[in-house]
């Protein structure tokens, strides 16, 4: 069946509100039909919805889809969510991906649906992207320090009372300013928050012992905030080679054990919420967390009597670059697949060793380093090319070093791998997601 006659055959949309709070009943606001703010689709496809792209065997690569176009392989993404829930379950740890990374509501889902104990959110705008997708615990990795998000946090608690949420900490200044925008904006709630942990020149968070001590035992005494656990972030620590950062890592982890310990031993932590009935231990993004495993889960976690809970996000799509290089399942016999991939075409050969391709920085991230050359396509068959280098980008187009010799023509299509996936998907707001054979099975929809 065309596009076309699909289209006539689908009825009307139901525009009645629809139910929230239910993921698999998703609204239409998360949920919304192809349409012409979706640059990776054409106007023969629009008014359709993922479940109607299937039937329709489109191939994102052979004229079906206008170029560039960002593709999710649909079973790399099964396989990635597969191996992180079993580690989990054998470490017997909990998992609250960073939506950050694909703020997609279908990902999300999928993330829930695989074992997830809840989601993270870096602001209070993530949150409530995240509370009007159904999830209903949600770690902010991130301090709120404003008016507005205060009160935010505080109108959704009092309205749904088994709502779960956490915020940081990491000074007197903030757990006093914490207070006092409670006081303003709603005097009878209370938050739940944990400690930052930092490192020298590092991010935010408590950079000494003293100092975090300091700071969970005024939060324990502040009478607007439950201290709920420990946080911290090791994905940034310097170093280098991996090799030394994960050394730097496993002493900053070790130092937010001893400080765990110290905090248990003062009785320091409330614990006030079903979803979270023992203290919080959370680090470990998708670089280093079988170091965070190593250092909390098992028998200490057990009997220290707290829920240790991963933050990972990027492991979901994995990617050619960053991960590839920093993942603890770079090699060996655990690994995960690079889902995503952008596509562009040949557009110009204007000098020997110069290709000009069709995508740019409105299209990749290139944050953790350009995109990489994967594949050249011709006649609907992939040709590996890593010998094509991306070596700058403008706002649409790239720039690419063609070895002497090597058959490149304009109008092919090469196929690229990213790095570092959340500065790529937000430059997307609707993907295909593709077969090994890159026909289009269904929709990602982000909201950045």
């Amino acid at each position: 069946m065309t596009a076309q006659a699909l289209t006539e055959s689908l009825p009307l949309m139901n525009t009645s509100p629809a139910v929230k709070g239910t993921i698999d009943g998703m609204t239409d606001n998360t949920n919304p039909p192809i349409g012409w703010q979706h640059k990776a689709f054409g106007a023969d496809l629009q008014g359709l919805l993922s479940s109607d792209l299937e039937a329709l065997g489109i191939s994102a690569l052979d004229g079906g889809l206008p170029l560039p176009v960002m593709t999710l392989n649909h079973e790399a993404i099964s396989h990635n969510l597969d191996v992180m829930a079993q580690f989990c379950a054998d470490h017997d740890v909990d998992l609250a991906p960073h939506a950050k990374t694909t703020m997609s509501p279908e990902l999300v889902r999928r993330q829930l649906a695989a074992g997830a104990w809840g989601m993270t959110a870096a602001t209070v705008a993530q949150a409530r992207i995240l509370r009007e997708f159904g999830v209903d615990t949600i770690v902010i990795a991130s301090q709120v320090l404003d008016p507005a998000g205060i009160r935010w946090i505080c109108d959704v608690q009092s309205a749904d009372p088994g709502f779960f949420v956490a915020t940081l900490v990491d000074s007197i200044e903030s757990i006093q300013l914490m207070e006092r925008l409670i006081a303003k904006v709603s005097p009878s709630s209370r938050i739940r928050v944990l400690v930052e942990l930092g490192y020298g020149s590092g991010r935010a968070g408590a950079r000494t012992l003293d100092q975090a001590l300091d700071v969970a035992r005024a939060a324990s005494q502040a009478p607007s905030l439950v201290l709920t656990g420990v946080e911290g972030f090791e994905g940034m620590m310097p170093g280098a080679s991996v090799a030394d950062r994960r050394i730097s890592v496993d002493s900053y982890l070790a130092t937010a054990r001893v400080f765990t310990e110290l905090c248990l031993a003062e009785n320091l932590f409330e614990n006030n919420s079903t979803k979270a009935p023992l203290p919080l231990v959370t680090f470990g993004g998708s670089a280093f967390h079988d170091l965070v495993v190593r250092e909390f889960a098992g028998s200490w976690a057990a009997d220290n009597g707290v829920r240790v809970v991963l933050r990972s996000g990027c492991y979901i799509t994995h990617d050619h670059g960053l991960y590839a290089d920093t993942s603890p399942w770079a090699d060996g016999p655990i690994t995960l697949r690079a889902a995503a991939e952008v596509w562009g075409v040949v557009l110009s050969l204007p000098e020997p060793g110069r290709a000009i391709l069709g995508f740019g920085r409105r299209d990749v991230g290139s944050d953790a380093g350009f995109p990489k050359v994967l594949w050249r396509r011709r006649d609907g068959s992939n040709h590996p090319s890593r010998e094509l280098t991306i070596t700058a980008l403008n706002d649409q187009h790239a720039y690419i070093d063609v070895p002497a010799g090597f058959d490149v023509r304009v109008g092919d299509l090469l196929g690229c791998g990213i790095s570092h996936p959340c500065t790529t998907f937000d430059k997307w707001s609707l993907i295909p997601e593709v077969d090994e054979d890159y026909r289009a099975v269904g929709l990602v929809h982000t909201f950045f």
